[in-house]
């Protein structure tokens, strides 16, 4: 319980401190560095993103799972790994003046030949994490990623007080992967060896891809995603519609996220022990659904004054917007958990099968809803991922040793809640009209309430299902 609770704190700090450094440092740099330098990067990062995420094979994710890989995989899988990300390295970089002409801005080849250097640097650093990651030396992990954010930022700053325009953020990016790579390398309790074994890298290669094409598909429906609304809905509802999936994606960056992370390898131990395995399901999802469903209703219903005090009234639009995305932007970070143990017991096609049908089937949905505006997009965005959800859970919850009765109980108990504390809010906020500060301030009440009374109630039966997860012995009795 302590490792997995000062893991996911720990990351979830660091995703908190690389938004606040993010806040602090943005406007600095946007006063130094003119629209046109953040635009060639805008450029060029979503196809260094892409190409990445091929080179971020899934060789690293099926070490970690596989407590048993002998070091032969190990060393296999990182000379796969470094050769894969060297090669797509000096393609993108071959790549990059053709690129720079097709978008007639001749700056745009320099730049993406020298981020081209970012891929090589991560497949460096993969196989040498997943050592981190599977011994649970999260804060080794914290302090590779702290350090990499500190030095990135300031060398951006610096760059740009040196008026080198476009090039602080290409060295923002390439000292945070080159940071991160080496304390990585001297942190880890892996070091690469010259053994290559084509019989002990297979597994994972099977594993990796199936993994890499569930990550494509899921990347591939995004960008189409952004296409679509700009092409029709043009580039101010998209900025609209962008900002608030920024606020509805924080759930999973500052919780989910870092939780599926320390849970992955904690997990992928009980991939043979069915009992084990439904317990540590319910807890994840008991746990996450407390932390989340009712105050992400709270967010949702108090929207306005929090985009208002943030963001300015400008972004009121947005808040709208978000509020009708709340209850998805609620369950996904819930229901998203599951992945994890889909792909610790080692059923990555799973994770595709669903990506893909999810994805299809949202770009049919978003194409027909498109042209009526921004409100019907979110209604139809909530609408079909709470049913795909529902679907999902009945694909995932079998593979899992767990019934969606179980389940139900397990979650059902915080959507009540959720709507009974934003119907309490509105309630209040409509007989006792208050400033914005004072509606944000009842919403953070609240949902404080809602999440310390609700495991203060949970408590024995979540500290329960903690034993029955990971095997502890009732010191109580």
């Amino acid at each position: 319980m302590k490792k997995l609770l000062t893991g996911t704190a720990l990351l979830s700090s660091v995703n908190m401190l690389r938004l606040i450094v993010q806040f602090l440092s943005l406007p600095l740099l946007a006063r130094i560095l003119s629209p046109a330098d953040y635009g060639v990067i805008a450029m060029a990062m979503p196809i260094v993103l892409l190409v990445m995420l091929f080179a971020d094979s899934g060789l690293g994710s099926s070490l970690v799972r596989d407590k048993l890989a002998d070091l032969t995989a190990w060393h296999s899988c990182f000379w796969l790994t470094v050769s894969f990300g060297a090669g797509l390295c000096l393609l993108l970089a071959t790549l990059a003046p053709v690129v720079a002409y097709w978008m007639q801005e001749p700056t745009l080849g320099a730049v993406m030949a020298s981020l081209a250097t970012v891929i090589f640097l991560q497949s460096l650093a993969l196989v040498p994490g997943a050592a981190l990651q599977q011994r649970g030396l999260f804060g080794r992990i914290a302090l590779a990623e702290i350090s990499a954010m500190a030095a990135s930022v300031g060398v951006a700053i610096s760059a740009a007080l040196h008026g080198m325009g476009v090039w602080a953020l290409v060295w923002q990016q390439v000292t945070m992967y080159a940071v991160r790579l080496v304390l990585n390398l001297v942190l880890s309790p892996y070091r690469p060896r010259a053994v290559f074994k084509w019989a002990s890298a297979l597994p994972h290669v099977i594993f990796g891809w199936n993994l890499l094409a569930a990550n494509v598909v899921g990347f591939g429906s995004r960008t189409v995603e952004s296409m679509a609304i700009g092409k029709v809905r043009g580039a101010a509802d998209l900025g609209t519609y962008g900002m608030a999936f920024q606020f509805a994606r924080l759930p999973w960056m500052l919780v989910t996220g870092p939780l599926q992370y320390v849970l992955y390898p904690l997990v992928a131990g009980a991939q043979s022990d069915s009992g084990k395995l439904r317990a540590q399901v319910l807890l994840a999802s008991k746990v996450l659904a407390t932390l989340l469903i009712a105050p992400m209703a709270l967010v949702g219903v108090a929207s306005v004054p929090i985009f208002d005090l943030l963001l300015s009234e400008k972004w009121r639009e947005a808040a709208h917007i978000f509020a009708l995305i709340m209850p998805a932007a609620a369950a996904l970070p819930v229901v998203g958990i599951l992945g994890t143990f889909i792909l610790a017991i080692g059923r990555p096609e799973v994770q595709l099968k669903l990506a893909t049908q999810s994805s299809v089937l949202w770009l049919i949905c978003l194409g027909g809803s498109a042209w009526f505006g921004l409100s019907t997009i979110a209604l139809a965005y909530t609408i079909f991922t709470l049913a795909f959800s529902v679907w999902s859970l009945r694909v995932i919850l079998p593979l899992l040793g767990c019934s969606l009765t179980d389940y139900y109980k397990a979650i059902g108990g915080q959507i009540v809640l959720a709507i009974v504390a934003a119907a309490a809010y509105r309630t209040i906020v409509y007989i006792w009209p208050m400033d914005d500060a004072g509606a944000i301030g009842l919403a953070i009440f609240c949902a404080l309430v809602c999440v310390l009374g609700s495991a203060g109630i949970q408590m024995k039966s979540i500290l329960k299902d903690y034993r029955e997860a990971f095997s502890v012995p009732n010191l109580m009795t």
